[in-house]
This record gives C-alpha cells, sequence and structure tokens, in this order.
C-alpha cells in the first residue's frame, strides 16, 4: 500500500501528469521512497516549486484509505510502468497510464498478438453478428480481444472470446470493482477468470462522463489494431480509432448501410484510409497471419438452446422465425438472443426469408 500512496501522492502534486511521474519515477526510482525527502539535485524544470513543496509534505486523501479497503476486498492489483511486465504495447503509447489496477491476470504472453473490437452500445442486429463472428474467428486466430465492457458491440465481443476459450480483457472507465453497466457483472467475473479487467482509476472511482474518452486510449494503446464494427461519427468507438492512428497501430472498419447512422463511423474511417474488413483474413493479411486448422467438436448447448436445436433438427432443413418462436415458446427478444449465442457456436445459420437451419 505504501507504493501505491506513494504513486498517488506524486499525482496528485500540482501540475504532475502520467508523463512527468513516469520520468520522475524513471530517474529517482519509486515515488514512495523520495517523496517526503525529495533529491537535492531535483531541478524546476523537473518538478514545480509548487509541486516540491506538496511533495515535501503530502498529504494523504481520506478517499484513499477507502480504496486501500476495496483492493483488499476484491484482491486488486498493481502495476506500473516500472514493472517489468507492465504491457509492452501500453508502454509504447504517447501517453501511457503510470499505473494500472486489475483483477484477473495480465500475462505477456497474451498481450503481444492483441486486437480491440469497439462500437456503439445501440447496434444493429447485423453489427452484433458481424462481433461475434469476428470476433469468435480473431480469438480463434490466436488474438486476445481487447474492449471496453459496454453494452453492444463491446460485450458481444468479451462473449466471443469467451465462447471460444481464449483470452479478453475489459478496459474500465471506473475503479475495476465498480462493474458498469451493472447489468454485466456475470461477464465481469467471466472476464476476471479468463483474462482481466483493466482501469487506470483508483478502485471506488465511479462512473464519470469523461472517464470513458479517456480510458480509449488505453483500449488502442493495449493492441495491435482496432476494429470499428458500427458507431456514429462522434461515438466513442471513433475515438478509440482516433487514438489508434495516433500510437500507429492498425485500423479496420466494418462497412456498412449508408443509410444507418451506426455505419457513418466505419464508412467515414473507410474514406479516410481505414481497412475495410469483410473477412477475418482482412485482418489477418495484414499481420501475415492464416487462420489455424481447428478440429471442431460439437459445442455445448444450454437446456434452451438444445430445445431450439432439437426442434430445427426435427424440421429441416430449415424452419420460419415465427414458426419457430411458436414451436419453442420464447419471447421474440429470448430466442433472438438465444440464436445469436448459437450462431457464435456455428451450431445454427439464418437464411433469407428468416429462416434459421440447424448446422451438424
Amino acid at each position: 500500500m505504501d507504493r501505491i500512496r506513494g504513486w498517488l501522492q506524486l499525482l496528485n502534486a500540482p501540475g504532475v501528469g502520467n508523463a512527468t511521474a513516469v520520468k520522475l519515477a524513471k530517474k529517482y526510482g519509486e515515488p514512495h521512497k523520495f517523496i517526503g525527502s525529495l533529491p537535492q539535485n531535483i531541478s524546476e524544470s523537473e518538478l514545480s516549486l509548487k509541486a516540491q513543496e506538496y511533495l515535501s509534505y503530502p498529504d494523504i486523501q481520506e478517499k484513499w484509505e477507502r480504496s486501500f479497503e476495496l483492493i483488499e476486498q476484491y484482491k486488486i492489483k498493481f502495476i506500473t510502468y516500472l514493472d517489468d511486465d507492465y504491457p509492452q504495447l501500453l508502454r509504447n503509447i504517447y501517453d501511457p497510464p503510470a499505473f494500472l489496477f486489475y483483477r484477473g491476470k495480465l500475462e505477456s504472453e497474451h498481450l503481444r498478438r492483441t486486437i480491440a473490437i469497439v462500437g456503439t452500445r445501440k447496434a444493429s442486429n447485423y453489427g452484433l453478428q458481424m462481433t461475434a463472428r469476428f470476433g469468435k474467428q480473431l480469438a480463434e486466430a490466436g488474438f486476445t480481444i481487447i474492449s471496453g465492457l459496454a453494452f453492444g458491440v463491446d460485450t458481444k465481443a468479451h462473449q466471443a472470446a469467451l465462447i471460444t476459450g481464449k483470452k479478453t480483457y475489459a478496459v474500465m472507465g471506473t475503479g475495476v470493482d465498480q462493474i458498469y453497466p451493472a447489468q454485466n457483472r456475470s461477464l465481469a467475473e467471466e472476464i476476471c477468470s479468463n483474462g482481466a479487467l483493466i482501469s487506470e482509476y483508483l478502485p471506488g472511482t465511479k462512473a464519470d462522463p469523461w472517464n470513458f474518452p479517456n480510458r480509449n486510449r488505453i483500449i488502442s494503446g493495449l493492441s495491435l489494431g482496432s476494429l470499428v464494427i458500427e458507431g456514429s461519427k462522434k461515438s466513442g468507438a471513433m475515438l478509440t480509432a482516433k487514438f489508434a492512428m495516433q500510437q500507429n497501430r492498425e485500423v479496420f472498419a466494418l462497412p456498412g448501410d449508408i443509410n444507418r447512422q451506426q455505419a457513418e463511423g466505419p464508412n467515414y474511417l473507410i474514406s479516410l484510409g481505414a481497412k475495410i474488413i469483410t473477412n477475418v483474413q482482412d485482418v489477418l493479411d495484414e499481420f501475415n497471419l492464416v487462420m489455424p486448422e481447428t478440429h471442431i467438436k460439437f459445442p455445448h448447448l444450454n437446456e434452451m438452446e438444445r430445445k431450439i436445436y432439437d426442434v430445427l433438427v426435427a424440421n429441416r432443413p430449415d424452419m420460419q422465425f415465427d414458426l419457430l418462436l411458436i414451436k419453442t415458446g420464447f419471447s421474440v427478444g429470448e430466442l433472438s438472443s438465444l440464436l445469436l449465442s448459437m450462431e457464435l457456436k456455428d451450431v445454427v445459420k439464418r437464411l433469407p426469408g428468416n429462416k434459421i437451419m440447424a448446422l451438424s
């Protein structure tokens, strides 16, 4: 806790941001070792007189003590720019966070080949289907999926990686103990078991509108490239793409219907030179990769999915969605959600005319 407190005090000093904090720590070592007893050779160009005065007699904010309690309660881990296992891709961006809090595991082997999949919270059915498809295939190709735990595209991207048993990391605009949106709590716990929740914000930090745009530089910074599925020109996904460009990372975009607002952002990125994605190999080609050969076993279906699959098999070759609705007794929303999950598992396929067929 002394180590964490030292970094917090350093960043709380007047005029000290991530860049200055990292520069000082690289020169003088861990902040808690020099705060309160500043090196005599520290210059005003390195640290303003006002900041030097503060760090000679730093305060301890009450909210930090609450954060320390949460760190113990949730077994939250802490990593700084000085640590060897700090993510290398993130280390190389213009404004890397001085430190990260995380729940789960940050493993360097899973952070070498990473891709961000981002998009609107109000994704279309097409957008969700494409997120599921590309997320699954990219995970199978060895990519760790990075996203932001939001509704819509982010949620589907994380789920796609988890269903394949691969790694996924969620970069949060809150403390890693504060799951936002709250409806994604169970998803967040799954991510902790098969990746990590990551944040530069203190545990206990609640959702603040400014935090989310700011964290997008970390989503792109952790990734070799960012794939934008859907979003308006002013969406957070577009901001992630902007950061990716500034960080000299690849930007990919899914082309969409010019009449839909959700397609406005990706189509604009394509006009600026982003790489058009129509299949997973479009991404792999940029990194000189090919899809590995896989021997696929029939996936596990839960009770509701099995019910749908059995009805489809009994009514081969295909069924109208409305008839399937009647046969299974599910609501429209339930059936649509279950079918999306089953498409991701490659056990059903949608056909023209709103028809569904069982595969395998």
